[in-house]
């Protein structure tokens, strides 16, 4: 886990990175990272954008993982209605990490993304029916059925794009004007 403020087309954010070469294990440490960063983009009054790839809490770490996942939950609790929190799927989002999404403002997906709490073998385990990352939780599920998507895009490239646009139209924080424009409407229409 990886963070530091950002700028999105002129925007400050904090960003963060949960992803690296372990499939995005979350240990004890990154769930403390996340935490820090969270609490950040609260006290500094920054939005905060997180790019998501992970298969969750490291369970050769035991408890000390779920621990550190549970003060990472936490802060992004206390963020919610205070700063603009966007999520942006960058790849497979497994486990506590898939539940994250429900905490975001706006979930961005790429397209090959996909992201659940239980995967495909374990619904096979418990209903007997036989479903595909894509078909449990892909990109195309959250956005035309199940709503956690907002957006999907190609790549990454478009994702940094197109959140530099959506951080256009929001305050900084919950306290902020949102930004403004010249409006050429005339205003008895």
């Amino acid at each position: 886990v990886a963070f530091a403020v950002g700028e999105f087309d002129g925007r400050r954010a904090l960003v963060v990175e949960i992803a690296d070469g372990d499939r995005g294990v979350l240990r004890p440490a990154d769930g403390e990272n996340l935490a820090v960063a969270a609490r950040t983009a609260r006290e500094q009054r920054l939005p905060l954008v997180c790019f998501v790839s992970s298969s969750g809490a490291a369970i050769d770490e035991g408890v000390a993982a779920v621990h550190g996942w549970g003060l990472a939950a936490r802060e992004f609790v206390a963020c919610s209605g205070l700063v603009p929190m966007v999520f942006c799927v960058t790849g497979p989002t497994v486990s506590g990490p898939a539940l994250l999404l429900g905490l975001a403002d706006v979930v961005v997906m790429v397209a090959e993304a996909y992201a659940f709490v239980s995967g495909p073998r374990m619904v096979e385990h418990f209903t007997g029916e036989e479903l595909t990352n894509e078909k449990l939780g892909g990109t195309a599920i959250h956005f035309r059925t199940s709503g956690v998507a907002h957006f999907t895009v190609a790549d990454r490239a478009e994702a940094d794009e197109l959140i530099g646009e959506l951080l256009s139209y929001l305050p900084d924080h919950a306290d902020d004007e949102p930004p403004r424009w010249p409006c050429t409407d005339p205003v008895d229409r």
